[in-house]
């Protein structure tokens, strides 16, 4: 299984990423299911399994969700195991300098919004360089 962790702010796009990304896997026979970690509550869950998508929801409530995500990030993975799926994406709320853990080894994409400033792709990669695919959300491409 490939496990392919995506973060980005609330709002940029990253299910809609995600999504998209899925509906590509399933066209080549490939089966994906998605973890979902946020801060107090979402409907995410519930949009992923609309579309086919086996998901789970983690709300960190009081703690950091990127804290909560690499706490139970074997817990995931155990789960993704058993369900035989070829790839689980892992999608943070992104709050800890707007980027979820990154885990070495692992591809992580990191989904902006145009919206929040034409310098924004620039400092996302200065800061994370080489760790992290762009990916322009739901809005529109940033790079």
């Amino acid at each position: 299984m490939k496990l392919i962790t995506v973060s980005g702010p609330p709002s940029s796009g990253k299910t809609s990423v995600i999504l998209r990304l899925s509906s590509l896997l399933r066209e080549r026979g490939l089966t994906a299911g998605v973890v979902k970690f946020d801060c107090i509550a979402s409907d995410d869950a519930k949009t992923y399994e609309s579309h086919g998508i086996p998901a789970r929801l983690g709300i960190a409530g009081s703690v950091c969700p990127d804290h909560y995500f690499i706490c139970n990030v074997e817990g995931c993975v155990r789960w993704g195991e058993r369900e035989g799926f070829d790839v689980l994406f892992i999608e943070s709320a992104g709050l800890c300098s707007r980027f979820a853990p990154h885990i070495r080894d692992i591809p992580a994409v990191c989904v902006i919004d145009n919206l929040s400033g034409i310098r924004t792709p620039m400092k996302y990669r200065r800061r994370n360089e080489g760790r992290y695919g762009f990916a322009g959300g739901a809005r529109g491409f940033c790079v």
